[in-house]
């Protein structure tokens, strides 16, 4: 099991190469092709929409049939909507992308995540997701960087065409992941698994946390360009350093975790840095406004510990992946409604709105951390 988890650690650790290396960067470019904030809030929120959408088919699927098959499929979209996004300017069919490239990042996302879980064999959860979670986050800070700086001087489309090269090569090394076991189940099973309290109380806490995310999207590149004044290379640099801060505060928390820290502790302290950073980022000065972003990436990568540690102890590897499709639902359903309001909102009152409104949004979970201890407390006595 332990050669399983190093293959899928690096498919993971390289989309997150791949797709971070862009996503911050969309709504710059869609702004510099004549896109207004609401045409891009939709881009955003098709791509989220689509999620909720999938989502728990997909989870469903990865119980029933190989997560190894569902990934292929998924990574063969992302290659057609690069591949063609690379082509267009038209809103109308990077609409229809997006809703492809939606399908297919869903896909990979919810399958790749269902394999980790069901080839965890006898090994340490906090060792897994301790390898799986600081490398794939340290694959998504070089993402970053790495784009940031080829995008001083390739034009945006021309490196969509490289992200397919990486896409396909992506697709070859997943012909060498393991098969996994499937089964079925009545979907009534599924629903008592996830209609225990403290079960409901998780997925609110990541719901009010993943609440931000839509301003991740939506807002965050544009305050880099139009408040900061940072260029692409420049980008990068801030976007991807902080975010390697993840990979150094995922080993933190697991050794935390480890040494007897309670999680709720873990969570507080998660939930406190991500807020506080995401408004400390908004001063504008760079030095302080990037000692901001990673103190808020260092937060959101303790509530990542806690999201996969979640799902890996509540639930039965049989059914994983209907289970942790749901849970991807709640996040997915939190960044669908955000982006589709936080487009529009930072055009209209400026950029520092939605990030703003996104901190709050992430304290608020803290007042649901009291209950969960309790119900969590029942379930593990």
């Amino acid at each position: 099991m332990k050669s399983s988890l190093t293959l899928i650690t690096v498919i993971q650790t390289i989309y997150k190469f791949i797709m971070n290396s862009v996503a911050f960067y969309w709504a710059i470019y869609f702004a510099s092709i004549g896109l207004s904030g609401s045409q891009i809030g939709l881009l955003f929120a098709v791509v989220t929409i689509t999620g909720l959408f999938v989502t728990l088919p997909t989870g469903l699927s990865n119980d029933r049939m190989t997560s190894k098959r569902i990934i292929q499929i998924g990574l063969m979209l992302l290659i057609i909507e690069m591949a063609l996004l690379s082509q267009t300017q038209h809103f109308p069919f990077i609409l229809i992308l997006f809703f492809i490239g939606g399908l297919g990042g869903n896909l990979h996302g919810i399958s790749i995540d269902s394999l980790f879980y069901k080839t965890s064999g006898e090994e340490s959860p906090t060792h897994r997701i301790k390898t799986y979670v600081s490398y794939s986050l340290l694959g998504a800070g070089l993402g970053a960087i790495f784009s940031g700086n080829l995008l001083g001087y390739m034009d945006f489309q021309k490196y969509l065409i490289v992200i397919c090269g990486m896409l396909v090569t992506l697709l070859i090394l997943s012909t060498f992941l393991p098969n996994t076991e499937t089964w079925k189940f009545d979907t009534k099973t599924y629903g008592k698994d996830i209609c225990r309290p403290h079960v409901l109380l998780f997925m609110a806490i990541i719901f009010s946390f993943a609440i931000h995310m839509g301003s991740e999207f939506t807002s965050y590149g544009p305050f880099l360009k139009e408040v900061l004044g940072l260029s692409f290379p420049q980008m990068g640099l801030y976007i991807g350093s902080a975010i390697v801060f993840m990979f150094i505060s995922v080993r933190i928390a697991n050794r935390m975790i480890e040494n007897g820290v309670k999680m709720r502790k873990i969570v507080t302290i998660g939930l406190l840095m991500s807020a506080v950073g995401y408004l400390v980022m908004l001063y504008p000065l760079v030095a302080i406004s990037f000692i901001g972003r990673a103190v808020h990436e260092a937060g959101d990568a303790f509530m990542f510990v806690f999201l996969y540690t979640g799902v890996s102890q509540f639930f039965k590897k049989e059914r994983i992946g209907g289970n942790s499709g749901l849970i991807t639902l709640t996040q997915t359903s939190a960044m669908a409604l955000s982006s589709f309001v936080f487009g529009p909102l930072g055009e209209a009152y400026g950029h520092q709105i939605p990030i703003i409104i996104g901190a709050i949004t992430t304290l608020l979970a803290i007042i649901l951390l009291k209950a969960y201890e309790h119900y969590i407390n029942r379930y593990e006595g």
